[in-house]
């Protein structure tokens, strides 16, 4: 069994403040780490990013970036659907994990909503590369790893800067079930009008409404539910921006410009990404590779991964375990050998 983790080093050339957290107590060696960034390559405007910096128990010089979905913050990678979080078997794994509060959610900056969008997050991610990278303690190797819409953001980063070392993208593949996708923007109504922000989000806000994750997100048979009352609870928000765009990086011109190794990662019941009346297969490897490999280039290693008995959010069914084991730990180890090993690898 192998997992998967994430850190990050000495952020340089920005603004850090590194404090014990409290609502990562349950990750012991986690510590609050923010730093700021920009959203344009001309824009004189810093905002403030939380993060988490995660360390193992013995060095190492590769780290993780996980970027959370839409409606997601840091909290989705501290879900315990399958009785401990990706965090935590990240870090018995080995590597380092780097958590943030992506910008425009949990207790990060936010920017005016129209302005947030994956095109803007895609350039925060770059920075964030880049910081890890810098300095004597900056890592060798960068995995950024997305959940859905952070997906999105790490595929066109990967394509524009090219400063990555590894992808592993979960719940996010380039068609997109249209019905799952009006089902969820049903389910969303403004940050302001929820119990739940008090603090009155900026306009153009948005976030699930009470009750709608179960439905949007999961798959209920196989979901843990204390790991869904959790998600309800800590709910984050989305904006117009992020619904404008989010799509953007099923545009092939993307992928087709990807050339470090892949993995994909989707739960077999994943609403959002599969429907066997719309032909959109995904309940074994070789179906998600049937549909994603001619998407990359053909020298790009390209890997997949199913989940069972999982939906969207992966994280918070009890099959996690599956991902967060004996897929992505051991493939974030062996990504720059390419060896083989339990995944399947999707053949150009």
């Amino acid at each position: 069994m192998h997992r998967l983790l994430i850190m990050l080093p000495v952020l340089v050339s920005a603004a850090i403040v590194l404090t014990p957290d409290p609502a990562q107590a349950h990750e012991p060696t986690c510590q609050r780490r923010d730093t700021t960034v920009t959203l344009t390559p001309d824009s004189a405007v810093r905002y403030r990013i939380a993060g988490w910096m995660c360390r193992p128990a013995r060095p190492t010089n590769t780290v993780q970036v996980l970027m959370s979905g839409f409606t997601y913050d840091h909290k989705y990678w501290s879900l315990t659907g399958s009785g401990r979080s990706y965090v935590s078997a990240a870090l018995q794994a080995g590597t380092a994990i780097y958590t943030v509060d992506r910008v425009g959610v949990g207790v990060s900056d936010r920017p005016p909503a129209d302005e947030v969008t994956v095109l803007a997050e895609a350039f925060v991610a770059h920075q964030l590369v880049q910081q890890l990278r810098r300095g004597p303690s900056g890592f060798q190797h960068v995995i950024g790893v997305g959940h859905s819409y952070g997906s999105a953001i790490w595929m066109i980063e990967a394509a524009n800067h090219h400063d990555v070392d590894a992808l592993i993208l979960t719940g996010y593949l380039h068609q997109a079930n249209p019905v799952q996708q009006a089902a969820v923007a049903a389910g969303l109504h403004q940050a302001s009008e929820d119990p739940l922000f008090a603090n009155s989000p900026p306009p153009g806000y948005v976030t699930t409404k009470p009750g709608a994750r179960g439905r949007s997100f999961y798959y209920l048979p196989g979901a843990d539910k204390a790991a869904l009352a959790l998600d309800e609870q800590t709910k984050a928000t989305g904006t117009s921006g992020q619904r404008a765009t989010m799509n953007l990086a099923r545009d092939p011109s993307y992928s087709r410009n990807i050339t470090v190794p892949v993995l994909l990662v989707v739960g077999d019941h994943d609403a959002l990404s599969c429907d066997i009346a719309a032909g959109l297969l995904c309940s074994t490897a070789k179906q998600v590779c049937a549909r994603e490999r001619d998407y990359y280039p053909t020298n790009t290693p390209v890997y997949a991964a199913v989940v069972p008995k999982a939906g969207h959010s992966i994280n918070g069914h009890r099959t996690a375990a599956a991902m967060q084991s004996s897929l992505v730990g051991a493939w974030a180890r062996t990504a720059f050998s390419h060896h083989a090993v339990a995944w399947s690898r999707c053949q150009a």
